[in-house]
């Protein structure tokens, strides 16, 4: 199922549950009582969730297997002072200015459990912020940092709420990809399966900034 087709039946389903769950107080009869309002609340609580996630799902991309989510590229500005641009299908070009010798992208993963399995439903990412680090100890402890956040704020922000109230039926977690190194005309493609990032070199620049292991 695709994730506009879930939106619109999980706010449906979502809406309709609450709507059913507030119509019982209209013509309240206590001989259930207890049992009744404790149902009701089920009611109104399993429809506010579905709407909550059909809202943040507006913020993912459903991902089915190892995919090219989107390219780097890397322009010198300075002293360990970089230019990174990050194109994306579907999205307009965004650029943040980093500093360091290497840079690391994070994406935020959401699997789904229960009956969002049931369905099919896929996992969704969302590339989350760009960062870059030095390699020197001296340099990481005193130099200047820099984050480019990638993706949009949300709200309800679930991903965040799974974090400390471990919510039902899905499961954040946080993918980050390797430190790769910064490199004047260094280009990059993104690949992200279910299990996290993967940055892979492009060009010569990039490929010859990677370091060298010992055969």
């Amino acid at each position: 199922m695709s994730y506009p087709m879930l939106m619109l039946v999980l706010a449906g389903i979502g809406g309709i549950l609450v709507l059913v769950g507030l119509a019982f107080f209209r013509r309240p009869h206590w001989l259930v009582g207890w049992l009744k309002g404790m149902f009701v609340l089920a009611l109104v609580a399993g429809g506010l969730y579905g709407i909550a996630v059909a809202m943040e799902l507006r913020h993912y991309q459903a991902l089915s297997h190892m995919e090219t989510v989107g390219s780097l590229s890397v322009e010198a500005v300075g002293e360990q002072t970089w230019r990174v641009r990050l194109d994306q299908p579907g999205a307009s070009a965004q650029s943040w200015t980093i500093n360091g010798d290497e840079w690391q992208l994070d994406a935020r993963i959401i699997r789904f459990g229960g009956p969002f399995g049931w369905l099919g439903v896929k996992p969704g990412y969302r590339l989350e912020h760009i960062s870059g680090r030095y390699r020197s100890r001296e340099a990481e402890r005193n130099g200047n940092h820099r984050v480019g956040i990638v993706g949009d704020q949300s709200w309800p922000d679930l991903w965040q709420l799974d974090q400390t109230w471990n919510l039902p039926f899905l499961k954040g977690t946080l993918g980050s990809a390797s430190y790769r190194p910064l490199r004047d005309g260094a280009r990059y493609d993104i690949r992200l399966s279910s299990g996290g990032l993967v940055t892979v070199p492009v060009n010569e620049e990039a490929r010859s900034a990677e370091p060298r292991r010992d055969q």
